[in-house]
Parts: structure tokens; C-alpha cells; sequence
């Protein structure tokens, strides 16, 4: 039985024949970029710091980016003035990627795309490459082959990633090992940024400044109660520690259906709307997470991540993992009391002991200039292509 309604094949059929049409018809613009996001539910992430550092770098690259209709509007709106903005999947769509020299992503695109080879690039950067959950085909087997197989280029991070891409994409091509695009900003880690970033969230100087990020859940009441850990009691222990005032930046997963925080509101800021994760990673003193890899990113800057996993057994049984964390230098805890005394035990060396191991577990090799090595592949192939090897 097919995974997909006779519909979504016949959508396909459609896009397909517009996307050979297009480009036997008009041909590749050798001066254009298509971005996306998050299939097309943002204007941020990896691809977003490199659409804006290739319009620094060459003003003349046409750059379109698509966004679904939910968020066109508003998107459009919000993005530069350079950048022409396209309904995600639509037909508009479809010519826009049958045209461009590069297709740069963070997500799986739609199984109807084909590349023209050797006249066309797509370049994966992926929203984290050291998972702990699993991704692409090591979670699960469509029926249909993922594009990502056919990438020009994935960007890597880490020699953890390079073998997960192997496995999750069935991916054979070869990769851009600097480092993530959005992780530049942690590399750098500019004071100056971060004040700004805490300014902009109303966040006094002085004030501590937790980031609870837990991933995704497809239903509120699929998240077993423990796992809802006591974030009031979790920041007196913070003030307790540190002997300051904290604050709680709160963000779902842009797939999640939240989690009820009335029992600490006026301690707790709101950022699931926040355009840019890097930056409140950047603004954070500690990240709370429950499964999310962006507190894998967080570490590159030395400071506090800490894993809240309760319910280890079930979501192993139900979505699958790399590895175990417990047995990673992942500093863990499976209840509220094992939490605070991994809070009370935080020393300013066990912190940087600790960051140290986790990226020599996963291989880091985060250089601060990933973003323009992406833009230096893109920039080789705009242009005439006739010189460049495949």
C-alpha cells in the first residue's frame, strides 16, 4: 500500500513535466540560486546565511527563495529586497528550480525534482549533523528514493555527520567539510552580537538566561507527563547556584504542540516565532533540551548543555536513535531531582571539560568560515559552467 494519496502522484506527474518543459524551453539561468527552508516554513537556518553572504559577495546572483502559502505573505514581506519570493511547490515554483544553477536546502525536497547533470547543483546543508534521533532513510523506508542521494554537495561538521549522511541519504558525493553556515556566529561569538540579540528579547544585563528547547512531538498529549520537568523549580535551582535572577527562553519545535507554561508565567519568554535559533543559542547561558541537536551546536562556546530525557526507553522504542546517550559524555538526567544535581555540580572547568569531550566524541571541525566555503562552490559554478569539471 502506498505511503502517499493517488493525488500527491499525480501532483507530481504535473511538476515534473513543467519542470522538463521549463527547461528544454527556456534553459538555466547561470546567475541563479533557489533557497528554501524548513520546506518552506522559514527564512533562516543554514540557508538563509548563505543567501545573504552571496549577495554581499556577488550582488548579481538572482536569488529566490520559496515559501509555503501559509507564510508567503508574511515571509515576503520580511525578507530583502533583492530576493524574489515564490509559493513553495507551486508550479511558479517548479520553473524557478528548472531554471537555477543551484538548489540550496536544509530539508528533503519533493521526490518529483530532477537535476540536469553537470548544468545543475543542489547543495544539502541539513539542520544539524550530529542527531541523536534518526533521520531519512536510517528512521524509515519510502517507497520513493530521496533526492538527497544526487546532492552536488552536503556541508558537514563533524566525522559523526559524514557517516549519518552515508546512511540517512544513502549519499555517495563528497562533502564541504568547514563547518555549519549558522554555527559561524557561535564560532565567533561576539559579545557585542550577543548583547544586542539579549536587548532585542528585553532581557536585563545581568539577568541568567536559560534556553528550553525540546524537540519535536507530533501531539501535546503523546508527551508523557514526566517529561514535562518543573521549569519553576528547575530555574530557583539556577538562582540557587549562581545567586541571580533567571529567565527561561522557551522554544518548541516548529512541529511541536507545545507545552503548558502557566504555572511559570512572567519567568518564561516566548521564542517559537524567533526567526534565527543561532541567536538565542548565542544569547543563552545554558541550553535544556530533551533530544534536539542544537544543543550539539550550542557547545562549540563552551557553556552548559544538559539533556532531560525521562522517557529514554519509550522514545527509543518509538523513533529510533544513534546512539545512547547515557553512554555518550552527554550530560544527562531522567528526572527533576537528577537534574538539579547536574545544575549544582556545574563548575566553570567541568563546563569546558565537558563541551571538549562531546565535540571529540562526534569529531567537530566547526571553522568559523563555513558560510563563505559554501558561497565559494556557488560562485564556481554561476556563470559559464564549460571549463568546470562535473
Amino acid at each position: 500500500m502506498s505511503e502517499y494519496p493517488l493525488s500527491y502522484y499525480l501532483a507530481n506527474i504535473v511538476r515534473r513535466a513543467v519542470l522538463f518543459a521549463t527547461r528544454t524551453t527556456k534553459g538555466i539561468d547561470p546567475n541563479k540560486v533557489v533557497f528554501s527552508c524548513f520546506g518552506g516554513r522559514s527564512y533562516g537556518d543554514n540557508t538563509r546565511v548563505i543567501s545573504e553572504r552571496l549577495h554581499e559577495r556577488c550582488p548579481d546572483a538572482k536569488i529566490v527563495w520559496q515559501f509555503s502559502r501559509d507564510n508567503l505573505a508574511r515571509l515576503s514581506r520580511e525578507v530583502p529586497d533583492y530576493v524574489k519570493s515564490v509559493e513553495y511547490r507551486s508550479l511558479e515554483a517548479v520553473r524557478e528550480f528548472a531554471t537555477a544553477r543551484v538548489w540550496v536546502d536544509n530539508f528533503a525536497k519533493g521526490h518529483y525534482l530532477r537535476l540536469a547533470k553537470g548544468r545543475q547543483y543542489y547543495i544539502q546543508t541539513w539542520h544539524g549533523d550530529r542527531a541523536i534521533k534518526k533521520i531519512g532513510y536510517d528512521e524509515n523506508k519510502p517507497s520513493q528514493r530521496r533526492l538527497e542521494e544526487k546532492c552536488s554537495r552536503i556541508t558537514t561538521a563533524s566525522t559523526f555527520g559524514e557517516r549519518m549522511y552515508r546512511t540517512a541519504f544513502a549519499y555517495r558525493g563528497e562533502y564541504i567539510k568547514a563547518g555549519s553556515p549558522r554555527n559561524d556566529l557561535l564560532v565567533a561569538e561576539d559579545p557585542a552580537e550577543r548583547a544586542r540579540i539579549r536587548r532585542g528579547l528585553d532581557i536585563p544585563e545581568g539577568i541568567g538566561l536559560l534556553l528550553y528547547a525540546p524537540t519535536y512531538r507530533e501531539k501535546k498529549e503523546m508527551i508523557p507527563k514526566a517529561v514535562q520537568m518543573d521549569l519553576g523549580r528547575t530555574l530557583d535551582c539556577l538562582e540557587k547556584k549562581t545567586g541571580k535572577t533567571w529567565k527561561c527562553l522557551f522554544r518548541a519545535h516548529y512541529l511541536s504542540a507545545g507545552i503548558d507554561l502557566e504555572a511559570v508565567k512572567g519567568r518564561t519568554v516566548d521564542v517559537t516565532e524567533y526567526p534565527d535559533m543561532t541567536e538565542l543559542l548565542l544569547a543563552a547561558d545554558m541550553v535544556l533540551t530533551d533530544y534536539s541537536s542544537c544543543a550539539l551546536d550550542y557547545i562549540v562556546m563552551d557553556r552548559p548543555a544538559l539533556f532531560y530525557i525521562p522517557d529514554w526507553d519509550n522514545y527509543v522504542a518509538t523513533r529510533g536513535v544513534y546512539f545512547d546517550v547515557r553512554e555518550s559524555p552527554l550530560m544527562t538526567a531522567d528526572n527533576q531531582e537528577t537534574l538539579e544535581a547536574l545544575i549544582e555540580g556545574l563548575t566553570p572547568e567541568k563546563v569546558k571539560q565537558n563541551c571538549a569531550a562531546i565535540r571529540d566524541y562526534f569529531g567537530y571541525y566547526e571553522t568559523g568560515r563555513a558560510t563563505d566555503a559554501v558561497c565559494d562552490y556557488i560562485l564556481e559554478r554561476l556563470g559559464n559552467l564549460d571549463r568546470l569539471p562535473e
